[in-house]
């Protein structure tokens, strides 16, 4: 698993959310444009991991009308001072460089360490904790191939659009199916990055919350599974004070 470093704003509060699954509708996008409000008066940066949008079709998804006011938000709120990375996801992998010039976004590696309060802390989408999903990650490495991405941004867009809408038909069918063995993380995956110095790892992806403390050998931490964002507006927030579970629901306004 590919690891790169993130700056943070020199606060050192951060807000974490996962799955947000925008789709170009409301009331998701009023629940995105809140999230981030809260980030600016709290003075927080924002590390979105993974499926923030519900398909990405690479560059030319910029010049298309669905995502145009999330856009907007984005460089609005990045333009106000808000430190924004995204970690793409397995719905959103093709988002890029080309993303992030166009909104001052950072695009990271497929995980990020992050210095928090003293704590060294993993951030991924979590897709690759799945060891026992052997079929998705087969078929992870092929849309993940330099053929499949140079697909992306030579096919016309219509087709494109339509593998698309296939691929999350065909996950919306198969994902039912499958154990919650095969759909579970792979705890030793987890306990191996407690072996290279993380206190605590957090990711989405999985759909099942967990926030346990996890011990390998005479190294512990605490594993962290978010709550969806696109469910009740969870997010979760930590700086030198310690760390809270919030929901935009239970919120009456920004502060």
């Amino acid at each position: 698993m590919r690891c790169s470093s993130a700056g943070m704003k020199p606060s050192g509060r951060c807000i974490f959310a996962a799955d947000l699954h925008l789709d170009g509708t409301e009331p998701a996008r009023e629940n995105f444009r809140r999230l981030l409000q809260i980030a600016f008066a709290r003075d927080a940066a924002v590390f979105l991991l993974g499926d923030v949008f519900h398909y990405w079709l690479g560059r030319r998804h910029l010049a298309l009308p669905m995502f145009r006011r999330e856009l907007e938000i984005l460089r609005g709120a990045v333009g106000m001072g808000t430190p924004i990375t995204i970690v793409p996801g397995n719905r959103d992998f093709l988002l890029d460089r080309a993303f992030g010039e166009v909104t001052g976004v950072l695009i990271s590696a497929e995980a990020i360490e992050i210095q928090l309060a003293g704590e060294r802390i993993h951030l991924s989408h979590g897709d690759l904790f799945g060891s026992a999903d052997v079929k998705y990650l087969r078929m992870r490495r092929v849309l993940h191939s330099k053929s499949v991405r140079l697909a992306a941004r030579t096919l016309p867009t219509f087709l494109v659009a339509a593998v698309a809408r296939r691929l999350r038909r065909h996950s919306e069918e198969v994902v039912p199916q499958k154990s919650e063995e095969t759909l579970a993380p792979d705890l030793n995956r987890v306990k191996e990055l407690f072996d290279q110095g993380f206190s605590q790892v957090i990711c989405g992806h999985f759909h099942q919350v967990r926030n346990e403390p996890l011990t390998n050998q005479d190294r512990s931490g605490r594993f962290r599974v978010l709550e969806p964002f696109e469910e009740h507006g969870y997010f979760l927030q930590g700086d030198a004070g310690g760390w809270s579970e919030e929901r935009l629901e239970e919120l009456t306004c920004i502060e």
